[in-house]
């Protein structure tokens, strides 16, 4: 004779919470609809990255002659992992907002220093970009002074600081280069197996970020997921002539974590079906 099995719960606050979870499993009659369940649960992990990018400037190899200070001729990418986080439930995950990038004014086509439409060397082109910085900080200085005239003061003298330090800045990003830093938020989802505890979801790397699985030359980016042992306990039903039970499935606690390499970026506690113990019980009236 098919033994029946209850739940029997050991705590009366771990009643009410498995009351909210437990899904009945198979195939059954609800109020004239055959229904199937199968409940599974998927993981959503989100890495969040901040990506800088370097470009060098048209004139950087000039910048120690003409401005006295040595400037970066290697374009260059940087990527740091700013957080991670594992859920559940992705519908409770913030849409990304529209990043505040930081960069440096583009060059324009036709650069402040150039007066007229003479021909010029890129030397010759560093030489005149280099003394108009050097006026532009010669004017700043007047106006802040007063050298420059009686008339300039409150907040025409304001704007006039503020297109100094803009065209300042534009001729510096010709020799310095600009600097671009972005939020990249890459989302990945799987749906756990009941036989399987890690899940590599990508590979992460300094000057890239992430990248595919198939890039050996970064980090690993792997998700652990441990059943934590139950506390619920289960006895025989007194009567074990009952033919008519429902099977449920009761969701498992599993302690999660997620490694980049061997260093931690992110922990959460989950409720997985996939993990979870089924049980058979008298229907409910």
């Amino acid at each position: 004779m098919k033994r029946l099995i209850i739940l029997t719960i050991t705590c009366l606050v771990a009643v009410a919470a498995m009351a909210q979870t437990a899904e009945r499993v198979g195939v059954y009659n609800d109020n004239g609809k055959v229904c199937f369940s199968q409940p599974t649960s998927s993981v959503t992990v989100v890495l969040d990255v901040e990506r800088r990018t370097f470009t060098p400037g048209e004139l950087a190899r000039y910048a120690q002659k003409y401005l006295g200070v040595r400037a970066s001729l290697a374009p260059r990418t940087e990527c740091k992992l700013l957080s991670a986080s594992i859920v559940t439930d992705a519908s409770a995950l913030k849409e990304p907002s529209a990043q505040a990038v930081a960069t440096s004014e583009g060059v324009s086509p036709l650069p402040a220093y150039r007066t007229d439409g003479r021909a010029m060397t890129q030397e010759q082109q560093a030489s005149a970009a280099a003394e108009m910085i050097f006026s532009l900080r010669r004017h700043r200085t007047e106006l802040i002074t007063g050298d420059a005239g009686e008339y300039v003061f409150g907040a025409g003298l304001q704007s006039a600081l503020d297109e100094i330090s803009r065209l300042e800045a534009e001729l510096l990003a010709l020799f310095y280069g600009t600097e671009r830093a972005e939020r990249v938020e890459r989302r990945f989802e799987i749906t756990p197996t009941s036989t399987e505890k890690d899940y590599v979801l990508c590979r992460y790397r300094d000057d890239e970020g992430v990248v595919s699985t198939s890039d050996l030359s970064g980090e690993i980016v792997m998700l652990h997921i441990e059943p934590q042992p139950t506390d619920v306990s289960y006895v025989p039903l007194a009567d074990e002539k009952a033919k008519i039970t429902h099977t449920y499935i009761i969701p498992a606690s599993c302690h999660s974590v997620l490694l980049c390499g061997t260093r931690e970026i992110a922990a959460a506690t989950l409720t997985l079906y996939q993990y979870g113990t089924r049980v058979e019980i008298l229907p409910v009236k």
